[in-house]
């Protein structure tokens, strides 16, 4: 038989990474939590100077942090992505939660087959959607898109369709980065207080929101159809 790791395994080590990345980035950012809670005029001009001047180091421990939690299933790094907006602006902040949830999935495509996952995940309704798409490479890449599709799924469908590593690092490339985005720039807004940007970024994200929906009526569509048939 079969040898796998132990999903648990995996997890528990997952969550001990993330908590050392977590202290050392509280190690580095500290003097800005402190004035993040005292928010005044002259504070946001030493906190805009202070976070900004935050060296290559600090980048990779958010960038791995957004990994790590892209990894591990049940976790979300939209607040480490809005983070990191706040922190390096819309682009360079963007480049990071990019990098970082390119690098997660790339992370859990290499161990999906090393793994013996639940029936519930391989029964899944939307995994049912995923492997039975007329054009499945969109079908994937839309899946990353969405962040409330789990990334869990949309890599194990790809898996199951034996994807190849040059069309999956595509598929994570152009999926992971409208959401990215959106998160940096609207991390940035909320720094700099700008309300415009603030609710741009939240319409963005409700659009993102409203598509999983729509895919999930499309699915109840199908099965309607099919148990009519």
């Amino acid at each position: 038989m079969k040898k796998f790791i132990d999903k648990r395994l995996l997890i528990i080590i997952g969550l001990i990474a993330a908590l050392i990345v977590l202290f050392l980035i509280y190690r580095d950012y500290r003097p800005e939590i402190a004035l993040l809670f005292h928010p005044t005029k002259h504070n946001q001009a030493i906190l805009l100077h202070l976070i900004r001047s935050h060296g290559l180091q600090d980048m990779i421990l958010l960038l791995l942090l957004i990994a790590i939690f892209n990894a591990i299933p049940g976790m979300s790094n939209s607040v480490v992505c809005i983070f990191a907006g706040l922190c390096y602006g819309p682009f360079i902040g963007f480049l990071i939660n990019w990098f970082g949830n390119i690098l997660g999935n790339c992370a859990v495509m290499n161990l999906i087959r090393k793994i013996n996952l639940s029936k519930h995940t391989k029964k899944s309704k939307l995994l049912g959607y995923l492997l039975n798409q007329r054009h499945p490479l969109i079908g994937l890449t839309i899946g990353y898109m969405i962040p409330i599709i789990p990334s869990l799924l949309v890599n194990y469908a790809g898996s199951r369709l034996k994807v190849s590593r040059k069309r999956f690092l595509i598929m994570a490339t152009v999926g992971m980065a409208p959401t990215s985005f959106v998160y940096a720039f609207g991390g940035d807004a909320i720094f700099r207080g700008d309300s415009k940007r603030i609710i741009g970024a939240i319409i963005a994200i409700v659009i993102i929101v409203l598509c999983y929906f729509l895919i999930k009526k499309m699915i109840k569509r199908t099965k309607t159809k099919h148990q009519v048939a």
